[in-house]
């Protein structure tokens, strides 16, 4: 992914030339694309996540797989997770 793409402090704006830039057969009906979200979406504020759902759930399952629950350290090292996200993790899933 080009970072130049996301200079822009305008989402709409840099998600467009980032498909412009990997989809060039769509050039020609981005513009019109691009007026339909805007008009579809302008004034919604929303969150991307950084992880998908399914990411999500498959970390879920990767923690409390390998958390025996002495070692959320190794745990949190192991699948490159802050400690703390281990612990949330076994927190909202009931089995702490």
């Amino acid at each position: 992914m080009n970072a130049e793409v996301f200079d822009n402090p305008d989402l709409v704006d840099a998600i467009f030339k980032y498909l412009g830039e990997e989809f060039p057969q769509l050039a020609p009906r981005l513009a019109e694309l691009q007026d339909e979200v805007r008009q579809d979406f302008s004034g919604i504020e929303i969150y991307i996540p950084r992880r998908s759902a399914a990411r999500r759930k498959q970390l879920e399952r990767e923690v409390l797989s390998l958390f025996n629950g002495r070692n959320a350290s190794e745990v949190a090292r192991k699948l490159n997770l802050g400690r703390a996200t281990v612990y949330r993790i076994i927190k909202q899933s009931g089995k702490k």
